[in-house]
C-alpha cells in the first residue's frame, strides 16, 4: 500500500504549485524590462525548490521560509504593475530587490546545510546554522514589510486567493508589456540592428540606428557626394559646419541610403556627446558593440572592427571629446587606429571647419555645410507648418532665420500654433541686441530660440523653461522615468515636456529620451543656467544608482543598472562639475558622488574620471577627514589608469586622516587597495601585511564582502609564491564569508581560487568538482558567459590537458572560441592557442596548427598582449621540434625563455618542459642540464605535475647513461604521482620504460603486463605513435 502524504508534504506541494507561476511571471518581467535582480531572484527560487525537495533536516523551517518567499514574489510583480514608471523601478526599490536576492542566496546556504550527512561536522556547525536561520528569518520579515509597504497589500492575508489572482496578474503583466508608454519593448523587438548578448559589466548593450530624417531638403548634393565617397575603399568623411546646420540629419540620411545599406554589412551610429576623453570615447563605442568592460576598450574596439565585414561607423558630435586640447591626442590616436582597418568606413560630424589630424581623409573633402537654399528652407517650413500661410509672411520669416536648418525648424513649429503675423510682431519687439548690432548666423539662431522661449505655450507653462534649463546641461537627455523618479521641483513636469516638444525646443530621440539640440543647450545654458535646487535632486538620483551598483557589483548581473548609469554619463559629468566648488552646501555629497562615478568608470572600462582632478580644490573647510581618506583610497584603486607620483606620501596622508574618525570598513578598503598595490609591484611580504590588516579591520566592522575580498587576494598572493596550502585555507574562508552574506559571485570566485590551488597540487578531481559548482553559482546569479565563467571553462580544459585527455580539452577550447566571439578577444585568442598546442601534441597537420596560430596572433597583436604572442612563438617552436626542425626550436625556446623570466611562470614552465624532455631531442642536441633546471623550478613553484614530469625526464637521463637502478626508482616515483593525478600519458610513458627495464632484466612476463596496461592509456591520450611502439615491443616478446 503506497505511503499517504503527511501534512508537511501536502503543504510543500501547495507552496510549489503557487511558486511555479510566480517564477514564470518574474521571467516575463525580466525578458520584457531587464529589471535588475529579477533574474537572480527567479533563479534562486528555482534552486531553492530543488534543494528543499531533497532536504533531510530542518524541513519544517525550510518550508516556512519558502511560504514566506512566495508572497514576496507576487508583491514584486505587483510593484511593476502598479509602479508610476512601470518599465523602470526607482533605485530605492531596486535596492530592496538586490537585498532580497542576497537573502534568497543565504536561505539556500541554510537549506544546503540540511543535506549534510556528517553528524560530527553538523554538531560543530550547529551554532553557525542556527545563526544563519535567524538571520534569514529576520531579512525575510524585513522584505515582507518593505514590499507590503510599497504595494499596499497585506502579503500574508492575501495568500489564500493568490492562485485566483495569478491569471489576472498575468493578463495585467502582458498588457503592461504591450502598452509600455515609452515603447521600450516594441523598440527591442523591431528597432535593434543587432544585439550582442554578453555577461556582467559588458552591459549587454545593443546598437540602435537612429531613424531616417522625415523632413530632409536641400542636401541632395552633399548626400550624393558622401554616398559616392563611401563607395571607395577605406572611405573617411568629415561632415563639418556651424551648430544648427543639420550635420547629424545628413549623417542619418547617409546611413539609410539604399546604396549604403547594400554595401555595408553593419552600420553603427555612436553619439559622442558624453565622451570627454579618448578612453571614454572607446568605451562609448564598445558599449554600442556590446563589448565586455575592460580598463581601456581602445584595442578591443579596433580588434572587433578588424574581424567584421564591411562596416560603416558614424561618430556624431565628435567635437565634444576632440575639442579639449588635453584629450585631443588620444582621440586622434583612436580615430587613426580605426582608419587603419581597410574595410571600415568612417563618418564623423563636428562643429567648425577643422578635421582631426592623424587621419588621411578621403578627397575631395566635403566643404563645411552652408545654410539651406531658399527653396529647401521654404519646403522644410511647409512640411512642418503646412502651406496655407501667406507666402510673403513665410518669406519674411525665413529671411530672419538665414535659412539655418535649426532656426527654420524652430520658427516653423511656432507658426504651427500661431499665425505668421503674430510671430513677426513678437520678433520685432523681442529680438535680442545681437540683431540690432548686426545680423549673422549665430544672432539669427539666438533670435529664433528667444522667440520660441517667448511663445505662449512656454510662458503659460512656467516649469517649461526650468526643464529646458536642466536639459541644457544634460547631453544624454532624460527619460520619463528619470523625470518622475528624481523628484524634480517642477510642477506638471510631463506637461512641461509636452510644451517643449510642441515648440521643437526639445525632441524625443530614438531611445525615447528627452533631449535638446546643442545650439539650443548652449544658448539656454548661457542665458538661463540651471540653479542648484534644480540640479540637486537629479544628482541625488544619480548617486543612488551609483551606490546601487557599488553595493551589488559582481554579486548579481547588474546589466540594467550599468545601462542606466551609462545612459547618463555625460549628464553626470556636467551635473557634478557644476557642483564641485566649496560654496556648494552639498559639496561633501557631490565629492562622494564623484568618487563613486570614478569607481564605476574604472570597473566598467571607462578609465579615470577627469573630475577626480577637480576634487582637491573643492574639499570643504574645515577638513573632512573621512572624505579625504576615501578620496585617497579611490586614488589607489585607480592605479592602472593614473600612476601615483608619490604613493608613500599618499599613504602617510591617509593614515593621518584615519586618526580623526573610526570607520573600520573604509580603513579595510584602504589597506586592501594598498595591499594590491604592493602585490602588483612584486613586494609580496608588504602586500600580505597590508592585506592581513585589511582582513582584521573587516572582521571588526563585520563586513563579510570585504573579508571575502581580502582573503581572495591573500590566496592569490600565496598561490604566486607557492604557498598553496595557505592559499587553499584562505580560499575556504573566503567561501564561508561569501555564503554567509549571500554573495554568489564571491562564492564562485572563491571556488575558482580553490580550484586553482587544487590544480597546482595535482588534485584534478576536486578541481573539476569545484569548477562545476562555481559555474552553477554563476548561472544562478545571472553571470553565465562572463569573464569568470570563461576562465572556469579554461581551467577545466587545463585539467583535461594535464591529464592528457586531449579530445576533451580541445572540445572545451573550441566552445570558448565560439562563445567569446565579439566579447572576449583575449579568451578567444588564448582558446585558439590552446587548440594549436593540443594539435601539436596529438600530431595534427602542421597547416592546421599554423592557421590557428596566425588567427590568434592577429587578435593578440591588435590588443598588444605580449605574453600571448610569446606563447604562440613557443607553440610554433614545439611544432618545429615535432617535425624535425631542431635548430629553430632550440633558438626560439632559448629566446622565449629569456623573455618569459620574471613575467610568466607558466610560460617559463612550458619552455623548460620541452627543453628538459630528452625523448623529444636527438642525443647530439639534448642538454640534460635542462632536466635539472626544470626539477629545481618545479620544486620552487610547488607545481606537482611539473615536479613528476621532471622526475620522469631525469629517469630517462639516468636510463640512457646506464644507471638503471636510479632510473627505475625515479620512474616508479613519477608513476606513483601520475597515478594519483590520473595523468594518462605520463603514467603510460613511465610504464613503457619500466617495461623495457624489466625485459632487459630478464622478466618478460612483467614487461608484457605493464606494456599491456600502458596501451589503453596511450590510446586515451591519442598517442598513436606510442601505441605502435607498444605493439612492436609486444610482438617481439610474445
Amino acid at each position: 500500500m503506497p505511503l499517504q502524504p503527511n501534512l508537511t508534504d501536502i503543504r510543500w506541494t501547495n507552496i510549489k504549485t503557487r511558486l511555479t507561476p510566480a517564477v514564470t511571471l518574474l521571467n516575463d518581467l525580466h525578458d520584457a524590462f531587464s529589471t535588475p535582480f529579477i533574474l537572480a531572484i527567479s533563479n534562486s527560487t528555482l534552486a531553492l525548490i530543488t534543494a528543499v525537495q531533497g532536504v533531510k533536516r530542518n524541513k519544517e523551517e525550510c518550508i516556512q521560509l519558502m511560504e514566506d518567499i512566495q508572497g514576496i514574489l507576487y508583491a514584486i510583480i505587483q510593484l511593476h504593475i502598479k509602479s508610476e514608471t512601470k518599465e523602470s523601478l526607482p533605485p530605492a526599490m531596486l535596492h530592496d530587490l538586490g537585498k532580497l536576492a542576497q537573502t534568497l542566496q543565504m536561505i539556500q546556504a541554510f537549506v544546503e546545510s540540511g543535506h549534510d550527512g556528517n553528524r560530527i561536522k553538523r554538531f560543530f556547525r550547529q551554532g553557525e546554522i542556527n545563526a544563519l536561520l535567524k538571520n534569514c528569518r529576520t531579512r525575510l520579515h524585513q522584505a515582507q514589510e518593505v514590499f507590503k509597504h510599497n504595494t499596499g497589500h497585506h502579503i500574508l492575508e492575501d495568500m489564500d486567493d493568490l492562485q485566483k489572482k495569478t491569471d489576472a496578474m498575468h493578463r495585467e503583466l502582458l498588457e503592461l508589456i504591450s502598452n509600455t508608454s515609452d515603447g521600450t519593448v516594441s523598440d527591442r523587438s523591431s528597432s535593434i540592428l543587432y544585439r550582442l548578448d554578453g555577461p556582467e559589466n559588458s552591459s549587454n548593450s545593443f546598437s540602435m540606428l537612429p531613424s531616417k530624417p522625415k523632413i530632409f531638403h536641400g542636401r541632395d548634393t552633399e548626400l550624393h557626394e558622401i554616398v559616392s565617397t563611401l563607395y571607395q575603399e577605406s572611405a573617411r568623411v568629415a561632415i563639418l559646419g556651424a551648430g544648427g546646420m543639420g550635420k547629424t540629419s545628413l549623417a542619418r540620411a547617409v546611413l539609410h541610403h539604399p546604396q549604403i545599406v547594400s554595401k555595408y554589412e553593419q552600420r553603427v551610429f555612436v553619439g559622442c556627446d558624453s565622451a570627454r576623453t579618448g578612453i571614454e570615447l572607446a568605451a562609448q563605442i564598445g558599449m554600442h558593440l556590446g563589448l565586455e568592460a575592460e580598463k581601456d576598450l581602445t584595442k578591443p574596439v579596433v580588434e572587433y572592427f578588424s574581424r567584421t565585414g564591411p562596416t560603416l561607423l558614424t561618430l556624431d558630435n565628435l567635437d565634444t571629446s576632440w575639442e579639449p586640447k588635453d584629450s585631443r591626442g588620444a582621440v586622434e590616436e583612436l580615430i587613426s587606429l580605426l582608419t587603419e582597418i581597410p574595410h571600415l568606413a568612417l563618418i564623423i560630424t563636428m562643429r567648425g571647419a577643422e578635421r582631426p589630424a592623424k587621419v588621411r581623409w578621403t578627397r575631395p573633402f566635403l566643404p563645411p555645410l552652408k545654410p539651406l537654399s531658399d527653396d529647401a528652407a521654404r519646403q522644410t517650413f511647409i512640411d512642418i507648418a503646412d502651406d496655407f500661410h501667406d507666402s510673403a509672411d513665410i518669406t519674411q520669416l525665413l529671411n530672419l532665420t538665414d535659412n539655418m536648418p535649426l532656426a527654420v525648424n524652430l520658427v516653423a513649429h511656432l507658426v504651427e500654433y500661431e499665425v505668421c503675423s503674430t510671430i513677426l510682431d513678437r520678433w520685432k519687439t523681442e529680438k535680442t541686441s545681437l540683431l540690432s548690432d548686426g545680423r549673422d548666423r549665430k544672432s539669427s539662431l539666438d533670435a529664433s530660440i528667444n522667440i520660441s522661449l517667448s511663445s505662449p505655450r512656454i510662458t503659460s507653462c512656467p516649469g517649461a523653461l526650468e526643464l529646458l534649463s536642466l536639459l541644457s546641461v544634460l547631453p544624454d537627455g532624460i527619460s520619463d522615468a528619470e523625470l518622475v523618479q528624481s523628484n524634480l521641483p517642477i510642477q506638471d513636469i510631463l506637461g512641461c515636456k509636452a510644451a517643449l516638444l510642441s515648440t521643437a525646443l526639445a525632441y524625443n530621440d530614438d531611445h525615447k529620451r528627452l533631449k535638446s539640440l546643442v545650439p539650443i543647450r548652449e544658448h539656454v545654458q548661457y542665458f538661463y543656467p540651471p540653479q542648484a535646487p534644480l540640479l540637486q535632486p537629479l544628482r541625488k538620483h544619480f548617486h543612488l544608482l551609483l551606490d546601487l551598483y557599488r553595493t551589488y557589483q559582481g554579486a548579481h548581473k547588474t546589466t540594467g543598472i550599468v545601462n542606466e548609469i551609462a545612459k547618463n554619463l555625460g549628464n553626470l559629468q556636467n551635473v557634478l562639475r557644476l557642483g564641485l566648488h566649496r560654496s556648494n552646501p552639498d559639496i561633501t555629497d557631490t565629492i562622494n558622488c564623484t568618487i563613486s562615478l570614478n569607481a564605476f568608470n574604472r570597473s566598467t572600462g571607462r578609465g579615470r574620471s577627469v573630475l577626480m582632478d577637480e576634487i582637491p580644490a573643492a574639499f570643504p573647510e574645515p577638513c573632512d577627514h573621512r572624505l579625504e581618506a576615501r578620496f585617497i583610497t579611490e586614488m589607489f584603486g585607480s592605479l592602472m589608469y593614473y600612476p601615483l607620483s608619490d604613493p608613500e606620501l599618499l599613504t602617510s596622508q591617509a593614515l593621518s586622516h584615519f586618526k580623526h574618525f573610526n570607520d573600520p570598513a573604509l580603513k579595510s578598503e584602504f589597506y586592501a587597495a594598498l595591499g594590491y598595490y604592493y602585490f602588483t609591484t612584486h613586494r609580496m611580504t608588504a602586500a600580505m601585511q597590508h592585506l592581513q590588516t585589511a582582513l582584521q579591520l573587516s572582521l571588526a566592522s563585520g563586513d563579510l564582502v570585504q573579508q571575502s575580498a581580502a582573503l581572495l587576494t591573500m590566496s592569490q598572493v600565496e598561490g604566486v609564491i607557492g604557498e598553496h596550502r595557505s592559499a587553499q585555507i584562505h580560499a575556504w574562508e573566503a567561501q564561508k564569508c561569501a555564503k554567509s552574506c549571500g554573495n554568489l559571485n564571491l562564492e564562485a570566485r572563491s571556488l575558482f581560487r580553490e580550484a586553482s590551488v587544487c590544480t597546482a597540487l595535482g588534485d584534478y578531481r576536486n578541481t573539476s568538482l569545484l569548477l562545476h559548482k562555481g559555474r552553477e553559482l554563476l548561472n544562478q546569479c545571472g553571470l553565465s558567459g562572463g569573464n569568470l565563467d570563461h576562465n572556469m571553462m579554461d581551467r577545466q580544459a587545463d585539467v583535461h590537458l594535464f591529464k592528457s585527455e586531449f579530445a576533451e580539452a580541445r572540445s572545451i577550447h573550441t566552445e570558448i572560441v565560439q562563445t567569446s566571439t565579439g566579447q572576449y578577444t583575449y579568451m578567444q585568442a588564448i582558446g585558439l592557442l590552446n587548440i594549436a598546442e593540443i594539435d601539436v601534441i596529438i600530431g595534427a597537420a602542421a597547416c592546421d596548427v599554423h592557421r590557428n596560430l596566425d588567427n590568434a596572433r592577429t587578435m593578440l597583436s591588435t590588443v598588444s598582449f605580449l605574453r600571448g604572442l610569446l606563447y604562440s612563438e613557443m607553440i610554433s617552436a614545439d611544432l618545429s621540434l615535432r617535425d624535425g626542425d631542431v635548430s629553430r626550436a632550440k633558438t626560439v625556446f632559448y629566446e622565449s625563455l629569456n623573455s618569459a623570466r620574471g613575467n610568466s611562470n607558466e610560460l617559463v614552465m612550458y619552455a623548460l618542459e620541452r627543453l628538459a624532455n630528452g625523448a623529444r631531442w636527438t642525443d647530439s642536441t639534448f642538454d640534460w642540464t635542462w632536466s635539472i633546471i626544470y626539477l629545481g623550478y618545479a620544486h620552487k613553484t610547488q607545481q606537482k605535475l611539473d615536479l613528476h614530469k621532471s622526475l620522469s625526464f631525469l629517469a630517462n637521463v639516468f636510463h640512457s647513461t646506464g644507471d638503471i637502478e636510479t632510473a627505475e626508482n625515479l620512474f616508479s616515483v613519477a608513476l606513483e604521482g601520475f597515478t594519483f593525478m590520473d595523468v594518462h600519458q605520463g603514467r603510460a610513458e613511465c610504464m613503457l620504460y619500466l617495461g623495457d627495464i624489466y625485459k632487459d632484466r630478464g622478466d618478460p612476463e612483467k614487461a608484457v603486463e605493464i606494456w599491456k596496461a600502458a596501451r589503453p592509456l596511450f590510446q586515451c591520450s591519442l598517442q598513436a605513435k606510442a601505441v605502435a611502439q607498444i605493439e612492436t615491443r609486444l610482438s617481439h616478446v610474445l
